[in-house]
């Protein structure tokens, strides 16, 4: 009998399950595996839809569960459809969804417009053909981000699985019981963590006036980046509600620089133009104690994933 390789496989079931949906003949061409992140399977297509109201031709991203997650917070493929669904709605800049496809070999996918954009961050900070989208980046995003941030997250529904703060625990309490329940389930002792958790305890700001729908992993690297700046925020898998200060500062994290640690906003400038752009787009002034302290959270934060990475990798 002849071998069916894993391509194949998907691409017929593809076919199968888009026909369904669109009432109409599929052909689905130039299937191909992307590079993708540490939870996600990233694959590229063609498709043609023959007949009916979705006739015509679309270029697609297809995103599937890989197994396991850096984080238990992670959405699913169908939370994280409906919440690119409500960014898109509300004008964010973010690759439209078409089809949520239930069970493709065994596992959900989801379909979304495909563009053209560079999402490597290496690349995006040392090619000279993006010289001007490194200078348009930091107003870029930060407008971006205020817009992210103005969604009603409760009139979309997203307050039915997102996760939030509990009634009377704030942001950054919520934010530090995940951190010590994944230090817990790690079973080792790490006192740099404790210690960081302590000073987060001590030196916690104020609740913000309002919860916003929080990205999660806003940065370098989960945007698509073309000659001229920002196409797209893409990668929402991270997202819930909480302080929007929290969204401020992971692109400011070192690792997510690319060797341009000098340059604080994601290897590409300082962090000046993003905070001034966000700040007039969103209407609020920007404390730099806050600022820090969810940057020292985002540290902690990312060194859980790392530490649950090495946990799925033993």
């Amino acid at each position: 009998m002849p071998v069916v390789n894993e391509t194949t496989e998907l691409q017929q079931a593809l076919e199968i399950s888009l026909s369904q949906k669109t009432s109409s003949p599929c052909r689905v061409s130039g299937l191909e595996l992307l590079a993708g992140g540490a939870s996600q399977q990233t694959w590229r297509l063609d498709l043609e839809v023959e007949a009916g109201d979705w006739q015509g031709k679309y270029h697609l991203i297809l995103r599937r569960p890989l197994g396991g997650a850096i984080y238990t917070t992670a959405l699913d493929i169908a939370q994280e459809y409906r919440v690119v669904g409500a960014a898109v709605a509300s004008g964010v800049p973010s690759p439209r969804p078409y089809w949520l496809l239930e069970d493709i070999l065994g596992q959900p996918a989801a379909l979304v417009e495909r563009l053209v954009g560079e999402s490597i961050g290496t690349r995006v900070v040392r090619n000279p053909k993006f010289a001007a989208a490194r200078r348009n980046l930091p107003p870029q995003m930060g407008a971006a981000l205020a817009a992210i941030h103005a969604v009603d997250w409760q009139a979309h529904g997203l307050d039915k699985f997102l996760v939030m703060p509990a009634p009377g625990q704030t942001p950054a309490q919520a934010r530090m019981g995940q951190i010590e329940t994944a230090l817990d389930e790690v079973g080792e002792a790490h006192p740099a963590l404790e210690y960081c958790l302590r000073w987060l305890k001590r030196n916690e700001p104020p609740p913000p006036a309002s919860l916003v729908l929080v990205h999660g992993d806003f940065r370098i690297g989960n945007v698509l980046v073309d000659e001229q700046g920002l196409v797209a925020v893409i990668d929402w898998e991270f997202t819930h509600i909480g302080d929007y200060a929290e969204d401020l500062t992971y692109v400011l994290l070192r690792e997510w620089r690319f060797g341009q640690d000098g340059l604080q906003f994601g290897g590409v400038s300082q962090p000046e133009p993003f905070f001034a752009a966000y700040s007039q787009q969103s209407g609020l002034s920007l404390d730099p104690a806050r600022l820090f302290y969810w940057q020292v959270m985002g540290n902690v934060w990312w060194a859980i994933g790392l530490l649950n990475q090495s946990q799925r990798h033993l």
